[in-house]
């Protein structure tokens, strides 16, 4: 795995290449991590079911408490989610669906109008972007270089205009 050297500024995001499950979800809860000691405003996380996700995982609700943690005094982080389906999402990542509940003023979920044969697999913060470039195989790409975070956070930023709400936080959504 190659990194990014830590700088007194800020933590070393994971950086390159990376095949297989465990380093897909070993990279993401790395991203997390460093979205936590960054100070991350904005989360986005975006795939189509997210079946692979380790959403479930103890050490990426970890991550997620201490990201909600560091930027507890800013009234505009959030974390986007944005899917296909979130259909399995209860049995699967029944963690996830916990914390969701108790920091539903700060998670957003919603499903993109059309295009959803295209929807990427992408964790985006804005120092930093995950790419599932492969989901057969788990290849992703991890960078911190601006004009793909830009490219990456402008198509996210589309399917969102045209998205409606989906997954309530509570299961009849009252």
């Amino acid at each position: 795995m190659s990194e990014v050297p830590a700088s007194p500024a800020g933590p070393a995001w994971p950086e390159g290449r990376f095949a297989g499950r465990a380093a897909f979800r070993d990279v993401l809860v790395e991203g997390m991590a460093c979205s936590a000691r960054a100070g991350s405003r904005t989360l986005w996380l975006c795939d189509p079911d997210f079946a692979a996700w380790p959403l479930g995982e103890r050490r990426l609700i970890e991550a997620l408490d201490a990201w909600s943690l560091s930027t507890r005094s800013s009234p505009v982080a959030q974390l986007r989610l944005l899917g296909q389906s979130y259909g399995d999402m209860r049995l699967r990542h029944g963690r996830f669906v916990a914390w969701r509940s108790m920091w539903a003023h700060r998670v957003q979920v919603r499903v993109p109008a059309s295009d959803v044969e295209a929807l990427p697999s992408v964790l985006w913060t804005p120092e930093w972007v995950l790419q599932r470039v492969d989901a057969e195989r788990d290849t992703v790409v991890a960078t911190c270089e601006s004009v793909e975070r830009t490219r990456v956070s402008e198509m996210l930023h589309g399917w969102w205009q045209t998205a409606r709400p989906a997954f309530p936080d509570t299961p009849l959504g009252l």
